[in-house]
C-alpha cells in the first residue's frame, strides 16, 4: 500500500474525526488519556494556529495514516483548550471523577510545559509524530519528520526539540535515523522522557 504526504493546513475538514481517532487509538500520552472531546478540540485548535507546522499521510485508499505537528509554542495550543471556560469544565471534571489520576497528570503537565519553549526562539517543538501501527515499517514517520524538519528549515528555525517517552524505542529510532540527539532525560509527573534536539 502506497501513501502521499500533505500539508496539515490543507487537510479535508472531513478528515478531523480521522485524525483525532488515530491519535487516541496510537499516541499513548496525556492527550489521549483525556479522552476523545479533548483529543479533537485539540486539532481544531491545531489547524487554527498559523504558526504551527504539520503534514499527514494518506494511503492510497484515501485513509489517513500518520501525522506530525511541531509549534513554536505548544503550551499556546493548550492553553486554547481552556478558551470555552463551560467546555473544559465539563470535560476536566468528568476526567476529574472518572480518572482522578489522569487529571493530576493534566495539572502537572500544564505547569511543566508552561514555561518549556520560553527562551527558545529560534526553535520549534516537534509535538506528536504518529502512525498507524498497520503501516508501521514503510519510512512514513521517518518521511513524516523529513517533512517536518525541511519545512521548519525553510521557516527560519535553527532547531527542532522535542520529548519521546524512554519506553517508545520505535519513535526514537525514527527520530535519531533522522538526525535527532538525545539532550537529556527527564520526568513529567508519570512519564519519563528524553528531551532530544536537532540543529538544522
Amino acid at each position: 500500500m502506497d501513501y502521499t504526504l500533505h500539508p496539515l493546513r490543507q487537510i479535508d475538514p472531513s478528515l478531523l474525526p480521522s485524525l483525532a481517532h488515530l491519535h487516541q487509538k496510537e499516541d499513548h500520552g496525556l492527550l489521549s488519556d483525556l479522552g476523545y472531546p479533548f483529543v479533537f478540540r485539540y486539532f481544531e485548535v491545531v489547524l487554527q494556529d498559523e504558526r504551527v507546522i504539520g503534514f499527514y499521510a494518506l494511503s492510497d485508499s484515501g485513509e489517513l495514516v500518520g501525522y506530525t505537528v511541531g509549534s513554536p509554542e505548544p503550551a499556546a495550543l493548550t492553553s486554547q483548550l481552556t478558551r470555552e471556560k463551560g467546555w473544559f469544565v465539563r470535560q476536566a471534571a468528568r476526567v476529574l471523577f472518572t480518572r482522578p489520576l489522569i487529571f493530576l497528570q493534566l495539572v502537572i503537565s500544564g505547569l511543566s510545559i508552561r514555561g518549556q519553549m520560553e527562551n527558545e526562539t529560534d526553535a520549534i517543538e516537534s509535538i506528536y509524530l504518529t502512525v498507524d501501527s498497520a503501516m508501521r515499517g514503510r519510512g512514513i514517520g521517518r518521511a513524516l519528520q523529513q517533512s517536518l524538519i525541511k519545512a521548519a528549515r525553510e521557516a527560519g528555525y535553527k532547531r527542532i526539540l522535542g520529548s519521546i517517552q524512554l519506553w517508545n524505542k520505535a519513535s526514537l529510532a525514527v527520530t535519531t535515523s533522522n538526525g535527532f540527539k538525545v539532550i537529556s532525560t527527564f520526568r513529567e509527573g508519570f512519564y519519563k522522557r528524553y528531551r532530544v534536539e536537532l540543529i538544522l
